[in-house]
């Protein structure tokens, strides 16, 4: 009876661990498990990591829940949909900068610039007009190659309305130009 319950016992956690192992060729992913409204907070009791193939996973997927926790939902998801960065909110881009930090987005035509450019990288943004500098300083935040690529930038509020007032001349953003920094050092 003995051997009887420790075989039980041995195949009921070879089960569980093949189970828990992922599949070859596959990919961790965060997915909604319920409907998730704009503006919801996201974290374990709205989302959950599944393990999906690796071509069906969207660019820019999400991987661990851990990186989502605080952030708030930037679009409506779906039941099983795959969480993607363009989902957040951008007000995550903003932890650990202090009050006075504000996110803007940029949008860069220029593919060059979009692969040049990491967040934590310092950049002035020139017009294209007189290659004045409309912001100097500024950090990039996070880096978009979406299908409309461009960067998020931190400034202070004075640099974010400078910011506004350049692209006020191009709303598309497309001709102000970026030039980065020289690391600090």
């Amino acid at each position: 009876m003995l051997a009887a319950g420790l075989a039980a016992l041995a195949v009921g956690g070879a089960a569980r661990l093949a189970l828990t192992r992922p599949l070859p060729g596959t990919v961790s992913v965060v997915v909604a498990s319920e409907s998730v409204a704009i503006g919801a907070p996201l974290g374990p009791a709205v989302l959950q990591v599944r393990e999906l193939p690796a071509d069906a996973v969207p660019e820019g997927s999400v991987h661990a829940l851990a990186s989502v926790a605080g952030r708030s939902a930037a679009s409506v998801l779906s039941p099983g949909e795959v969480v993607t960065g363009a989902d957040l909110d951008a007000g995550g881009l903003l932890t650990g900068h202090g009050p006075e930090m504000t996110a803007i987005f940029l949008p860069l035509a220029e593919p060059a610039v979009l692969s040049a450019v990491r967040a934590g990288t310092h950049v002035d943004v020139h017009s294209p007009i007189d290659g004045a500098v409309a912001v100097g300083g500024a950090l990039v935040l996070a880096v978009w190659s979406g299908e409309a690529g461009g960067v998020w930038l931190g400034l202070p509020p004075p640099g974010a309305a400078a910011l506004a007032a350049a692209r006020g001349a191009d709303p598309a953003g497309g001709s102000l130009i970026v030039s980065i920094l020289q690391p600090a050092g």
